[in-house]
């Protein structure tokens, strides 16, 4: 019973990456080369993804069901992060681009950076899954890029011509968690 869970977990896993690395491919746009912060993000992300289904052999741990709410939330809200923004795709992290529009339906509504949210999630539930110390510095090393990564998008948008609804928008949506005053203003 065991192997199949460790294979359910894995599995909700990998078509969660998946997904990440099809938004990469095929929904972010990027107005040049892909930036450096963004490859090197991708390929730690890689790395440290085939890493956790290295340690997954060792079989899932007894919090297998909470590590797989985690990857299926962390797709439902990237999913729903894709839906709000087909229509006008964000830039790639670590894109030097000016913000010319501003997003806030869907999961914008609560958060600014729903897709870094769904990312934090995930790697939260590679540690769960794999229970032990080193499966916790994916979650930090990647939770330290999002956060390096949002950071230098809302200076981003503090030096545009976005910068005063951006500033009222702040103040109704959270970071990476939804604000209460954006819950109730719903």
């Amino acid at each position: 019973m065991h192997t199949i869970l460790t294979i359910v977990t894995g599995l909700d896993a990998t078509a969660c990456f998946a997904a990440f690395v099809w938004g990469v491919k095929a929904h972010f746009r990027s107005t040049g080369d892909m930036p450096l912060g963004m490859k090197l993000t991708s390929g730690l992300s890689t790395a440290l993804f085939v890493a956790f289904l290295w340690h997954m052999h060792a079989g899932t741990s007894n919090f297998w069901l909470l590590a797989v709410v985690l990857f299926t939330a962390a797709f439902a809200v990237f999913a729903a992060a894709i839906v709000a923004s087909r229509k006008t795709p964000p830039t790639l992290a670590y894109d030097t681009d000016s913000p010319s529009f501003l997003l806030n339906a869907g999961p914008y509504r609560y958060v600014r950076h729903p897709f870094y949210l769904a990312y934090v999630l995930f790697w939260f539930g590679t540690a769960i899954a794999t229970n032990g110390l080193a499966g916790w510095l994916a979650p930090a090393i990647m939770t330290t890029l999002y956060l390096h990564a949002a950071t230098r998008e809302e200076r981003k948008f503090a030096n545009s011509e976005l910068a005063a609804a951006y500033a009222a928008y702040r103040t109704r949506a959270g970071l990476f968690w939804p604000r209460p005053r954006g819950i109730i203003a719903g």
